[in-house]
């Protein structure tokens, strides 16, 4: 052989079987590799699901302590506050409830989208957060001391909304733009 030349391997039959079995070595590894990274993100992903879940069980609860407070009373920011009436109407998830003196707009969120978690004429006792002439509800008590709880509304944003533009100072008036001088008068022709 010369040196420009390559030697070829020849495989006899009795080491086929031998290197089947590094290839099969080989890929039982990387398989294995593979179901063990697989197994590790499952395992984050439940413990993170977990971890949000543990978080979120105590966002919407009612508390018994907390005072009902006059309807008329209501001022928007207070948080929590709680309301005690009658129900006088129902609007999908929306519900007015009314303490005999003054009424007020409960919104429920999508749990009450189907309008049926209270009843036109029922005495409930409602908490939540008051803002924007909205009674934003976390949770409901019933006459039979029944509890529903709801999603809590997202926080208030206050530079955001529809009194936002209103809590900006206004800008300054513009100056105005000085007089422009008259144009001269056109020069006699010279002839």
């Amino acid at each position: 052989m010369n040196e420009h030349e390559t030697e070829t391997h020849r495989v006899s039959p009795a080491s086929e079987p031998v290197q089947a079995q590094h290839r099969l070595k080989g890929r039982r590894g990387t398989a294995l590799m593979g179901a063990a990274a697989l197994g590790l993100l499952m395992l984050g992903a439940v413990g993170g699901a977990t971890a949000w879940s543990m978080t979120r069980a105590d966002a919407a609860t009612f508390d018994a302590d907390l005072q009902p407070t006059a309807i008329a009373q209501l001022a928007d920011g207070m948080s929590p506050v709680g309301v005690q009436g009658q129900v006088a109407e129902i609007f999908g998830n929306k519900f007015i409830v009314t303490d005999g003196a003054a009424r007020a707009l409960v919104e429920t969120g999508r749990k009450g989208e189907d309008g049926d978690l209270v009843k036109t004429g029922e005495s409930v006792t409602v908490q939540g957060r008051f803002e924007h002439g909205f009674l934003h509800a976390v949770a409901i008590r019933h006459a039979d001391d029944s509890v529903v709880l709801l999603a809590p509304p997202p926080p208030p944003r206050p530079d955001h909304g529809p009194g936002a533009r209103h809590e900006r100072p206004e800008p300054a008036p513009a100056a105005p733009a000085p007089a422009a001088p008259a144009p001269a008068a056109p020069a006699p022709a010279a002839n």
